[in-house]
């Protein structure tokens, strides 16, 4: 029907695509089968060259002959109807989700910064464009109606005249049916023409021509035109696909896959996890003849139900059913294939080959075809139908009704809005205001702007003076797109537009024509540079009847603020947070993630620390259900700052979420590490290691020669330099003229610029700080020292493969007989509280000896359960320059005091 995404249009094409003089098509069985041989229909093969490639012209009643530049028909099988309620929702969610922009750009803002926006939105133009489709024909205007019909036969027909003759009666039947049901035509004569397909490859042409001269003596040789396809011989051949924009990518049938492997995308516009509520029963409802609706046995009350939102009043739900049933067009957007679950990644689809036995000659004849339609038939019976109405209506002018209602033409001024019941006027197809308006869409159709306009603000009056809202709203909307196309579009003729949403919106309870006359509204207002009038009505059809629609038109509305001279970056940010809300709750979970990145780029950095935090949170929240783990993580580790501003009750809910995302990263990625984690935090400065600490003694009448502890200060240890200084100037030789004293405690203030030196089977004491950074209480479990040990045979260990899964005995026994270690079974921290935890390490070989850093178990207990999630992490200890000496060039020296030299055993001084 209507095609206006990827195209690149302005808005003026936009506007003349979606008025497109629409004509209906009935195709027998034998020429379906000759364009079923390329995998198109009729109507789809048609598809690419429905564009006039060159100017036609149209005569007017004055003789005013007028260009049409970039005419396109709308073609359309006569049996398609606008799908019911519950498909056209699923295929108006469909065209969002299976749409993405890859591509961005940069708008520099005031302050110097930049934010990256999409350079299209392929997902706001396709769904505008089913929106559009889906859209049921209305008795207030008539350019969704069919202007006249094709009617399709084959040569290989065993008698196509025959043939002819009986779509011909199908045409008529659908025409004079009482009462009308669709389609809607614009006239009870409308002019129908006839197209002859004719094989190339395996049909004789002579008996084609002897049939055609049959149709063109029976219906008139304007009306005929013979179009010969399917020329190439031999194989199936490669060949340019001009049909695929237009057409839907055919699913693979091939079994879908289990739940369990489906993307976490919700199935229902309601399952949006942790943003809305899952629904707890389903409703199966049933139109019944009456019009009302009848429900499943759930206790749920039962009320009135439109068949569908766009529908006209005057189609019940059972006309509607009926009608659907004769839908056979492969065009019928209710048989486009819908993916069952509209919210996960796009469908595993194959491309079809489209036209594989089309020459080029072949695409010169459809190209030949549709121009010589035009040209031939369709303009000079509009031209005719033009000067039909403008004599009726002239016939007509000036007399009045009734002498009551040219008295309230005159002498009441009526406002939308008032008291008067819309539905109260009824015209009929022989009234001169209906005809008016016929007269003003033809005008509109084929590009004659000027006399659309004037005949579209006749009808206006008409209507207003009728009170006949419907109408007067429609009369406005297409006098203000007239006025627009035409050029001479300006503040009134806006105002004109704004009147017809107001009118659609307050009088009539239309919201549907209201946002499509918003969305036209919106090509015209930023063709003018009127961003911030472009956005207020986006802004105002946004309601809680539809997230889908609401989130797109906030988005608009946002990048309008943002075009907008000066940008409006903050109001740009506001309401792309606002379409990211909608976004989540309409289940599309993709829009939602880049709406929100897409405004955080202006609230970051700024000081605004819980909008920042909001934001963050979706976005960790929406990558999560996206299965974009990391992103989550690092969107959720924002949230738990130390200068946060959260509640600590908040935080714990961050706190536990995050655990639950790293938890789950890990099992997804499956690294072959332990994960580095910044909570609780070390004190790197605060980190103490004493390399002698007292060994078991096995007479309990000494004690060891020390008073040193790992609190102890470094005063304490002075105390023993002067006895081992004397020990060492008695087992010397020689005079020792400059006494280094040994070190055992290393601490912030007492360096180790050389390994220290420990001894086979002496325990190493290492105490270090932890602080909690952020508000709610953790805990922190299982503490134990990361080491790692070379041997003197160069044989490295490390004790990080029993923190990291399953070990086989073996392998544990034999880390556990190179270095022995105390653990602590669990320390609880209070907000922001520090803690020191004291470990030891018993070398049993001899080697180097590296305390890498600490591994644990977190978790938050701020709720007090049991089942809260929990993470093994490690931090590593940091190696802390000590002397900077830039004169010499000397590179920075580190503190070592963690790289120890294990000695073999040696004896121990005890005293008594």
């Amino acid at each position: 029907m209507i095609h206006l995404t990827g195209q690149n249009l302005t808005s003026k094409e936009v506007i003349q695509n979606i008025f497109s003089p629409i004509v209906g098509a009935i195709i027998s069985p034998q020429a379906e089968e000759l364009c079923q041989k390329n995998n198109l229909t009729f109507v789809e093969m048609l598809q690419p060259f429905l564009k006039l490639s060159s100017d036609a012209h149209f005569r007017d009643t004055a003789g005013t002959s007028v260009s049409i530049k970039g005419l396109r028909i709308n073609v359309c099988d006569v049996n398609w109807r606008p799908p019911q309620t519950i498909l056209a929702k699923k295929m108006l969610n469909e065209s969002v989700t299976s749409a993405a922009g890859e591509k961005l750009r940069a708008i520099k803002l005031d302050d110097g910064s930049f934010v990256d926006i999409p350079t299209s939105e392929p997902w706001f133009e396709q769904w505008r464009e089913t929106f559009l489709t889906v859209q049921f024909p209305s008795d207030h205007e008539f350019t969704r109606h069919l202007l006249c019909s094709l009617i399709v036969v084959s040569s290989i027909d065993v008698n196509p005249l025959e043939v002819a003759g009986q779509l011909t009666k199908k045409i008529q039947m659908m025409q004079n049916i009482t009462p009308p049901r669709l389609p809607k035509w614009f006239s009870a004569d409308s002019l129908n023409c006839y197209v002859m397909l004719h094989d190339g490859c395996s049909g004789d042409i002579g008996k084609a021509q002897q049939a055609f001269e049959g149709l063109k003596s029976t219906y008139g040789d304007h009306k005929c035109f013979l179009l010969q396809i399917n020329s190439h011989q031999g194989p199936p051949m490669e060949c340019p696909d001009p049909w695929m924009r237009y057409l839907k990518k055919h699913q693979r049938s091939e079994p879908t896959a289990p739940a369990s492997d489906i993307d976490s995308a919700p199935k229902t516009p309601q399952d949006s996890a942790s943003v809305m509520s899952m629904p707890t029963s389903v409703q199966t409802i049933s139109v019944t003849p009456g019009g009302s609706s009848t429900t499943s046995d759930s206790g749920i009350i039962t009320g009135e139900v439109i068949a569908h939102p766009l529908s006209p009043v005057q189609e019940t739900g059972v006309e509607l059913q009926e009608t659907s049933s004769l839908t056979s067009s492969i065009d019928s957007l209710s048989q486009q294939t819908i993916n069952p679950n509209v919210w996960t990644v796009e469908n595993d689809t194959v491309d079809i080959a489209h036209g594989t036995f089309l020459t080029a000659g072949d695409l010169d004849n459809l190209k030949h075809f549709v121009q010589d339609f035009a040209v031939r038939a369709l303009i000079p019976y509009v031209e005719k139908l033009v000067g039909v109405l403008n004599d009726s209506i002239s016939n007509k002018k000036g007399v009045s009704r009734s002498l009551l209602s040219a008295t309230k033409r005159w002498f009441v001024t009526n406002k939308p809005g008032s008291n008067t019941n819309q539905n109260a006027v009824v015209y009929t197809n022989e009234s001169t205001e209906l005809q008016t308006r016929k007269l003003g869409d033809l005008y509109f159709m084929f590009g004659h702007y000027f006399l659309a306009f004037q005949a579209y603000h006749q009808a206006k009056r008409d209507f207003n003076a009728d009170s006949a809202w419907q109408y007067y709203a429609g009369a406005l909307e297409m006098a203000a797109l007239a006025a627009y196309m035409q050029g001479s579009a300006n503040r009134k003729t806006y105002d004109y537009m704004e009147e017809a949403i107001v009118t659609y919106l307050n009088s009539c309870k239309m919201p549907q024509f209201a946002t499509r006359a918003t969305l036209l509204s919106m090509e015209c207002l930023k063709a003018a540079k009127l961003y911030q009038e472009a956005a207020k009505q986006l802004i105002r059809m946004t309601s809680e009847d539809s997230d889908l629609r609401s989130a797109l038109l906030l988005e608009q509305a946002a990048y309008c603020f943002l075009l907008a001279t000066p940008p409006q970056y903050r109001k740009y940010a506001f309401h792309s947070v606002l379409a990211g809300h909608r976004f989540s709750k309409a289940g599309q979970r993709k829009h939602s993630f880049r709406t929100y990145k897409q405004a955080y780029q202006v609230f970051e950095n700024r000081g605004w620390s819980l909008a920042e935090d909001h934001i963050q949170y979706t976005i960790g929240k929406q990558a999560i259900n996206l299965k974009k783990l990391d992103e989550a993580s690092n969107c959720l580790s924002h949230l738990l700052r130390p200068s946060s501003l959260q509640s600590s009750t908040q935080q714990a809910f961050f706190l536990k979420d995050f655990l639950a995302t790293q938890k789950a990263l890990l099992a997804k990625n499956d690294v072959n590490d332990i994960l580095t984690i910044s909570l609780p935090k070390i004190l790197q400065p605060m980190t103490r290691v004493l390399v002698t600490s007292p060994p078991p003694v096995a007479n309990p009448l000494f004690v060891p020669a020390t008073n040193l502890t790992i609190t102890s200060s470094l005063l304490e240890e002075n105390i023993w330099n002067k006895m081992e200084e004397m020990l060492v100037q008695s087992a010397s030789k020689k005079s020792i003229m400059i006494f280094k004293p040994s070190k055992s405690l290393f601490t912030q203030e007492s360096h180790a610029l050389e390994n220290p030196r420990s001894v086979h089977g002496e325990p190493i004491e290492i105490s270090f700080n932890l602080e909690n950074a952020i508000k709610p209480p953790i805990t922190f479990e299982c503490i134990n020292v990361l080491w790692e040990f070379r041997k003197e045979t160069q044989e490295i260990y490390s004790n990080k493969p029993l923190f990291m899964g399953e070990v086989a005995p073996e392998e544990r026994k034999a880390i556990e007989n190179v270095v022995a270690t105390t653990s602590v079974d669990s320390v609880s921290f209070s907000e922001y509280e520090t803690k020191t935890v004291s470990l030891r390490l018993t070398p049993r070989s001899t080697g180097q000896l590296r305390i890498l850093g600490v591994v644990g178990r977190i978790s938050s207990n701020a709720t007090g359960t049991t089942d809260q999630p929990n993470i093994w992490g490690k931090q590593l200890f940091e190696a802390l320059p000590i002397r900077t000496n830039s004169k010499d060039n000397r590179a920075v020296q580190f503190d070592r005091k963690l790289e120890i030299e294990v000695l073999p055993p040696a004896p121990a001084l005890h005293i008594s």
